[in-house]
């Protein structure tokens, strides 16, 4: 069977296997920094090649390299660049692409430290950028220009689940300019959504997320095709914000089980939203796989599942969400997601307080906004332990 059209869990499997030239079952860690060459050609083949995976540390090993080429597999790209973490692959890819005196268009209505990151790199490398809510598409019609040279999206958005629609804003950045369209596809996982199909050009994730899926290692990816990865993999060399090759190798392990956890998040995240939607002490629940969902339209366009994020608000603002994750038991409080267990935060004191009130209402973030990243537990221990901490947090408003 060739290799395209295998099923995405045994591509999770067996995608990256030439890399592991061992014979070992679970590759081993390339821990060395520094590779014997055989003969002064080799030395300079390598040294010209920046994929090269045993030339110096800093450009990578065969563990990065299956990483990549696992992940290039399950985003339908013809290549991957791995990095220390999620904001360093939206860093390289905006210190590969853009130019003092390009324009880039992106969303406010996003992670805050990316918004954060995108900001300051536009101001110091003298990029015009407009910022835009991603709710409505004629935003993006009216904002891209001749002059754009990037358009970054993020789909669905932490922490209030609102969609992009990839298909079509890839239809209106073709038309109107010749800028690279990057998806933030992080919640979605290639399990769910692959935006290379739908029109974007490059796809990235923090693999901290559910790709690794266990909790243990902080990561980014990027994928897209040869050139622009091979930009994006130079800016890497100069910029080095390389994974150590263990991570590498978790994310390989973590990797390999993708399928399986994202069906059963797909699946728990969904009965829990329903619960939390039916729940007297719950204003709103944003979750696309819900028909109450305003995009729910385009989550069943571009979307196989609808993830294991939930965003709620509860009746009572800041004192009832403090009051509800201070009383959980099984789902942490925590700031990260996408591991088995359930997590859960409150964004506007923890994951986006670094943004002004304002800045946090602009981008749809209440005082009351609960984010919860629904586990792979059983879904009745999930909500039970939710229905606990809601009563807790009535007892508060009342």
């Amino acid at each position: 069977m060739e290799n395209k059209n295998r099923g995405f869990q045994t591509s999770c499997i067996h995608s990256g296997e030439e890399w592991n030239k061992s014979g070992h079952l679970s590759p081993p860690i390339c821990q060395s920094t520094a590779f014997e060459f055989p003969n002064t050609e080799e030395g300079a083949r390598r040294a010209a090649d920046i994929h090269a995976d045993e030339f110096y540390g800093r450009w990578g090993s065969r563990n990065e390299r299956e990483f990549e080429a696992i992940i290039a597999a399950l985003e339908g790209a013809e290549d991957a660049v791995s990095t220390s973490s999620g904001l360093a692959a939206i860093s390289m890819v905006f210190h590969a692409l853009l130019q003092p005196g390009d324009h880039c268009v992106a969303v406010h209505n996003c992670y805050s430290e990316s918004k954060i990151l995108i900001e300051e790199l536009c101001k110091q490398h003298s990029v015009e950028l407009t910022m835009i809510s991603s709710e409505d598409i004629e935003n993006y019609r009216n904002a891209i220009n001749p002059n754009t040279k990037l358009v970054y999206a993020e789909t669905p958005a932490n922490p209030t689940i609102t969609l992009v629609d990839i298909q079509e804003v890839s239809r209106i950045t073709k038309e109107q300019s010749d800028a690279i369209f990057v998806v933030d596809s992080t919640f979605a996982t290639p399990y769910n959504q692959q935006p290379l199909k739908l029109g974007a050009d490059i796809v990235l994730h923090s693999a901290t997320k559910y790709i690794g899926g266990h909790s243990d290692v902080v990561a980014g990816v990027c994928a897209g095709n040869k050139d622009l990865m091979s930009k994006v993999r130079k800016a890497f060399s100069f910029h080095g914000p390389k994974l150590d090759p263990f991570a590498a190798w978790l994310l390989c392990r973590g990797v390999r089980t993708l399928g399986l956890r994202v069906q059963k998040h797909n699946e728990n995240a969904l009965k829990i939203a329903t619960f939390l939607e039916n729940h007297p002490m719950v204003n709103k629940v944003y979750y696309p796989f819900l028909k109450s969902h305003k995009q729910h339209d385009v989550a069943a366009r571009q979307m196989t599942g609808g993830g294991g994020m939930v965003c709620f608000e509860v009746k009572g603002g800041m004192n009832s969400g403090l009051s509800l994750i201070s009383n959980v038991k099984l789902n942490k409080m925590a700031v990260s997601l996408g591991g088995y267990s359930s997590t859960i935060t409150h964004p506007a004191s923890m994951t986006h307080n670094l943004l002004p009130r304002e800045e946090r209402e602009k981008g749809g973030i209440t005082d009351g906004m609960l984010r919860l990243s629904v586990g792979i537990e059983e879904v009745e221990d999930i909500q039970a332990d939710l229905e606990n901490a809601l009563n807790q947090a009535n007892l508060v408003t009342n």
